[in-house]
């Protein structure tokens, strides 16, 4: 085996995963840091925080998004775009053209091919990464199926490759992830359903704002902010 060059760890989030619930357009992400910045980060997060007023254990969450905190979120940003360590990608995907019959496979499944297909194109040989997605459920096939997601990724790339849960509460690297994906959410869902007359101002504001940084509609290459809009196969 090659030597190891880096160890990198990998925060991966989800919102509107369920197969039944009313929204259709799901976004999953992750965002990555070498391992030894990981305090640092989470200790200049922290800092931002106690200059916004926010408690140092309150979570930051998309949906907190508010008026009182747009300057702590809009420094957020900011910040992760100047840390050249923190890099993020995204796959937004439209649940109403999932065929799960046709490929034999339940959503929980395709679910975590979809974390594969995340986390994939991120990866590189001889590195040593710690992926955590965020913890939803404790069932029997959501931890079979996490092992497996960790199986694949390992004989494709390195036995030095760990998958396991968390809860977002636990990192502020997680948390950060939360909000950037909330953003793409957001943004998507205002063009698909049209804007809501009772939307968020603040929010409005702020995922616009992302989107002048990088379109968040549109597959692109980039490797900071990375956008990829999923289009299933049928049969």
């Amino acid at each position: 085996m090659s030597e190891v060059k880096d160890e990198i760890n990998i925060y991966c989030d989800e919102s509107c995963h369920l197969q039944n619930e009313q929204c259709q357009l799901m976004i999953i992400s992750c965002l990555r840091c070498p391992k030894e910045k990981v305090k640092e980060i989470s200790n200049d997060i922290l800092n931002l925080k106690r200059k916004h007023g926010i408690w140092k254990y309150g979570e930051i969450k998309w949906t907190k998004v508010s008026k009182s905190k747009q300057d702590f979120y809009l420094e957020l940003f900011n910040y992760f775009i100047k840390n050249p360590d923190l890099r993020f990608r995204a796959i937004v995907i439209d649940k109403s053209g999932l065929n799960h019959p046709a490929f034999k496979q339940s959503h929980n499944t395709w679910f975590y091919k979809m974390i594969y297909n995340l986390v994939d194109h991120v990866l590189e040989a001889d590195t040593k990464y710690n992926i955590y997605t965020d913890k939803k459920e404790n069932s029997y096939e959501a931890k079979k199926e996490l092992a497996i997601t960790g199986s694949y990724l390992q004989q494709r790339y390195s036995k030095l490759i760990k998958v396991q849960n968390i809860t977002s509460h636990q990192s502020q690297i997680m948390q950060l992830n939360d909000f950037l994906q909330g953003a793409v959410s957001y943004y998507n869902r205002m063009l698909l359903m049209g804007y809501d007359k009772n939307a968020s101002i603040v929010k409005k504001a702020i995922a616009g704002n992302i989107n002048q940084y990088k379109d968040l509609t549109k597959t692109n290459y980039d490797t900071k902010f990375n956008i990829f809009v999923w289009e299933g196969r049928k049969f």
